[in-house]
């Protein structure tokens, strides 16, 4: 990783932790450089403003989720990168590990409604796009595969809302997660009974 590459990633972990301890709205660019150890000048260097570390950080931690996915190229693998992907979100889910999920709302309901409407529909629809291109590699039905993606990721969201009311379990996270891979194999199933 190039040193600036890796200065950012330490700038939006530091925005993350920060972010988790006291929340967004109260994060100062001077707080995250002094979390780095970093003077205000030399974090500008990297960054204007904290939105800015925000949205790198929300697209690092997503580009890092896709990646897991980029080999993919039959159900099998699909089933494997799931499997890695759901333990993730399951820790972050339950809150073992830190998690962006609760830094993203915070970050929507900062602004007005209608610029938060157009932000989280966006946010929505690039969820489902890249999900849409993962799927497309192994389902042939261009219908099946983006109805599909808009049910995981309808799934996906039930549950991080879940985690935020504390009503969310181990059970339920991993009962949804085997559901999702029952509604993926017998999409498969169905689609290769078509093909014969």
């Amino acid at each position: 990783m190039e040193k600036g590459n890796k200065k950012k990633r330490e700038l939006q972990n530091a925005l993350k932790m920060l972010a988790i301890e006291k929340g967004y709205a109260n994060v100062t660019m001077k707080d995250i450089g002094e979390y780095v150890g970093l003077s205000v000048g030399g974090l500008y260097h990297h960054y204007h403003d904290v939105e800015e570390v925000f949205m790198d950080l929300i697209a690092s931690e997503t580009g890092d989720v896709w990646e897991n996915f980029s080999n993919v190229k039959s159900f099998g693998e699909l089933m494997d990168a799931l499997d890695v992907y759901f333990e993730a979100e399951k820790k972050e889910l339950l809150g073992q590990v830190p998690s962006v999920n609760t830094l993203m709302y915070e970050y929507y309901f900062s602004k007005p409604e209608a610029e938060r409407v157009v932000i989280m529909k966006e946010s929505h629809n690039a969820v489902v796009s890249e999900m849409t291109k993962i799927l497309k590699k192994v389902y042939a039905d261009k219908k099946l595969f983006q109805r599909m993606s808009e049910h995981i990721c309808i799934v996906l969201q039930g549950l991080t809302n879940l985690s935020f009311s504390g009503c969310i379990s181990k059970k339920i996270i991993e009962d949804e997660f085997a559901m999702l891979k029952i509604y993926l194999k017998n999409n498969y199933d169905t689609m290769k009974g078509e093909q014969y």
